[in-house]
């Protein structure tokens, strides 16, 4: 057998490309990998959190939540109940407990201070065909759906809207019910750890209403929770009043993936499972 013997020039060529791709695979300024504790958390909103969420934060899909604008420490507060499995929606899980799990504290204060200074998330041409839409895919929630219908919105509908701001402001007394707007502003635009509201998703107000303020929503009808959904996606609420700001970088800042909470994505039923390797495939099995 013979063998073709190359010129040295095509050898050193096929080495330096060789270095270049590893190069690039380890390049911080252009990292995809949630993992890397040195990646800072603006490449990691614009490399792979904008897949989502738009690289200004204004998403177009109504399952993946704006967060131009948002106050930075509600962001931070939900990445940690992310990262600390305390938030474990549908949604969340499958799309936000693997990352979740390897940010680091100054990532997550990156990660926000990005959006937060993000102009505000932009109003909606809200449509009111989509209320029965809306009432029918909630009236039988289905815990383990991976996806929600994404609303292309046009004509307002005012009564509906006039209804959503008159709860929204004013409350229901008779039915024990605050206004929204002590908690997150006249005008939707939330307080620190409070989330804006304004111009965010239908979709998205109506689906989180439901799961994360269940205690409230339960004394509001279906119509009346689609109308406050409705009136604040019509609405922009205003900038934040102050421009965030880094945190100061401590020891602590550098904190990577939850050990204690290691979980683990399972291909044989797209689950996640904490605990080993052993344990997530054991328990898959099962669930089979």
């Amino acid at each position: 057998m013979k063998f073709i013997k190359l010129p040295m020039k095509f050898f050193l060529f096929g080495i330096g490309l060789l270095s270049l791709c590893l190069l690039g695979c380890v390049n911080n300024e252009r990292s995809r990998n949630w993992a890397n504790p040195n990646v800072s958390g603006e490449v990691l909103v614009q490399q792979v959190c904008s897949t989502c969420h738009g690289i200004d934060g204004q998403s177009q899909n109504g399952m993946f939540p704006k967060l131009a604008g948002q106050n930075k420490d509600y962001i931070v507060g939900q990445l940690e109940v992310i990262k600390g499995r305390e938030r474990d929606s549908a949604h969340t899980k499958q799309f936000m407990w693997g990352p979740g799990r390897y940010l680091t504290p100054k990532q997550m204060d990156e990660i926000a201070v990005y959006f937060a200074n993000m102009p505000p998330m932009k109003a909606n041409n809200v449509d009111p065909s989509i209320i029965s839409d809306l009432t029918s895919y909630f009236s039988k929630p289905d815990p383990n759906f991976a996806s929600g219908p994404t609303y292309k919105v046009s004509a307002a509908d005012a009564a509906l809207i006039a209804e959503g701001k008159e709860i929204y402001q004013k409350g229901i007394p008779s039915k024990e019910v605050k206004a929204c707007a002590s908690c997150h502003g006249e005008l939707g635009q939330g307080d620190s750890p409070i989330p804006r509201v304004a111009g965010q998703h239908v979709y998205y107000l109506n689906y989180r209403a439901r799961i994360a303020m269940t205690k409230i929503m339960a004394n509001l009808s279906d119509s009346q929770i689609n109308s406050i959904s409705l009136y604040l996606a019509s609405i922009q609420g205003p900038p934040n009043e102050e421009k965030a700001t880094l945190d100061p970088v401590t020891k602590d800042s550098f904190a990577g993936e939850d050990k204690e909470n290691d979980c683990h994505y399972s291909v044989w039923t797209y689950g996640w499972y904490c605990g080993s390797w052993m344990d997530a495939f054991v328990k898959s099995l099962k669930n089979q």
